[in-house]
């Protein structure tokens, strides 16, 4: 009975004996654990245990990192932003763009054309029979341009050609006469002009344009009678000239040939100078209000067209044409 017992408890303590072993090999094999890693700042901490963060971090990538990285691109744009407030931007224009700068000053040479003419109606207000006229004019110019004001001085020859009846207020009929101007004038002047823009390219410009010139040529005087005849010779208005002293009308054509100046008969005269007492000036004038339109398509190249009245000599229709020749700042000068 004993020995049974003994076999027993044997049998019964074989397993025990085999766990406590298998234990034992389990507690060699597992090695010594690592130091725990110091503690991280809770700044990175709370970086790194981002809900939005982690959530937004690709495999391998540190969600911490990223953070600080973010964070250094806004300071940068954010001082960027503060130096372009201050020093401001650049605006890089091509070499024909045709802006111009505030203050800035620009120079022209250019040259234009203008036709001036005198409607019937104006000459009636001061004679009894007068012929229209209509005459081209040349200049040369040179153009100083700031803030759109133009200041364009300028020399210029004017003609003052004319051809037809001529009878003064409060004469008879009979003492109408042929003339022909040949006068010209040599001007020089210049014209103020300010603008109003609706562009770079185009504005409106308005002023007031004045000179003063030399006179040359004659004015011609011939006795003249009605005649609608072309065959008897050149007709101007219903009048031609008259062949000599009563000839071919006794009535308009007088008998006596006289000088300028003179009671009588006037035929193939130049009418006096003011020098010698006459009408004929020495010496004209330019007052000219006007108005105009400017088109510069590019920044060397400018057109002008324009027309306005001349008080002393009707009124005119005119253009231009002006190549920059450069430009200066104030500070420059």
């Amino acid at each position: 009975m004993l020995r049974w017992t003994i076999v027993a408890a044997l049998v019964c303590a074989m397993p025990l004996t085999a766990l406590a072993q298998g234990v034992g090999e389990e507690e060699e094999a597992v090695p010594a654990a690592a130091p725990a890693p110091a503690a991280a700042p809770a700044d990175d901490v709370a970086a790194t245990t981002d809900p939005e963060a982690v959530a937004n971090t690709t495999p391998g990538e540190d969600p911490g990192a990223e953070a600080s990285d973010d964070t250094e691109t806004g300071l940068l744009g954010d001082e960027q932003a503060e130096v372009e407030d201050e020093l401001g931007t650049t605006e890089v224009r091509s070499n024909t763009d045709p802006y111009e700068v505030p203050s800035r000053n620009y120079y022209f040479l250019g040259l234009g054309w203008h036709q001036s003419f005198t409607p019937d109606f104006i000459i009636q207000l001061f004679t009894a029979e007068a012929v229209s006229t209509n005459n081209p004019a040349f200049s040369l110019q040179f153009t100083y341009r700031k803030d759109g004001f133009d200041i364009i001085t300028q020399a210029w020859w004017q003609s003052f050609y004319a051809e037809g009846p001529f009878r003064a207020n409060g004469d008879p009929e009979t003492e109408t006469e042929i003339i022909k101007s040949t006068l010209s004038v040599l001007f020089i002047g210049a014209d103020f002009l300010w603008s109003t823009q609706f562009n770079d390219v185009f504005s409106i410009q308005y002023g007031l344009g004045v000179g003063v010139g030399y006179v040359f040529g004659d004015v011609n005087r011939h006795e003249a009678y009605p005649n609608t005849d072309p065959s008897a010779g050149p007709v101007y208005g219903g009048w031609s000239r008259c062949d000599a002293p009563l000839n071919p009308n006794p009535s308009y054509c007088d008998a006596t040939m006289v000088a300028d100046g003179e009671e009588g008969g006037h035929y193939n005269v130049n009418a006096r100078r003011w020098s010698g007492g006459g009408s004929v000036p020495m010496v004209w004038f330019r007052l000219a209000p006007q108005l105009g339109l400017r088109i510069k398509p590019i920044k060397q190249l400018a057109f002008r067209i324009n027309g306005g009245f001349d008080i002393l000599s009707g009124f005119f229709v005119g253009a231009s044409v002006h190549v920059g020749l450069g430009e200066s700042s104030p500070s420059a000068e």
